[in-house]
């Protein structure tokens, strides 16, 4: 099965749990592709696994509109949606992966997953550090990324 694993990420998070997901599914075909640098033809795709980030409670909005304007395609294909984000409550954590992508694909999803996230400083502007320390009331990088979410969700693609 040739898959695609489609992702946005502006600090390297959701890239890197994107490559934890190719590596998992053990797969020599599937594909990484950045949505900032390349439009891929999904035809050639059997599975498409698309993710995208969420800061502060707002989804990318490059990630919603891909998934509108690619709908009828992506609901052709086998499908698993994620998103990483650093939000503690598991009711706001499914509020923000549902509002990530149109509910045709979430209904048509094999997997989807709310992989949690890490506050990266480093690569934050000014701005962004100050919301971050704002509040999550951090002051160093951290990181969470729900290893055990990600297994479900690959045995889920797998089944």
């Amino acid at each position: 099965m040739k898959t695609a694993i489609l992702y946005l990420s502006k600090h390297g998070t959701t890239e890197k749990v994107a490559r934890i997901i190719g590596d998992k599914l053990e797969e020599k075909d599937a594909e990484l592709i950045n949505l900032e640098k390349v439009q891929p033809s999904l035809d050639q795709y059997d599975r498409i696994i698309i993710g995208g980030s969420v800061y502060v409670g707002t989804v990318n909005k490059k990630l919603t509109s891909y998934c509108i304007e690619n709908e009828t395609l992506l609901a052709q294909k086998q499908l698993g949606l994620f998103v990483c984000g650093m939000e503690p409550d598991p009711d706001k954590q499914q509020t923000e992966l549902e509002t990530a992508f149109p509910k045709s694909l979430q209904g048509k999803a094999k997997a989807t997953g709310f992989m949690g996230g890490e506050f990266i400083l480093e690569k934050m502007n000014f701005m962004e550090r100050f919301i971050v320390k704002k509040i999550a009331h951090t002051k160093v990088s951290s990181s969470n990324i729900h290893e055990e979410t990600i297994n479900l969700f690959v045995e889920k693609l797998k089944e």
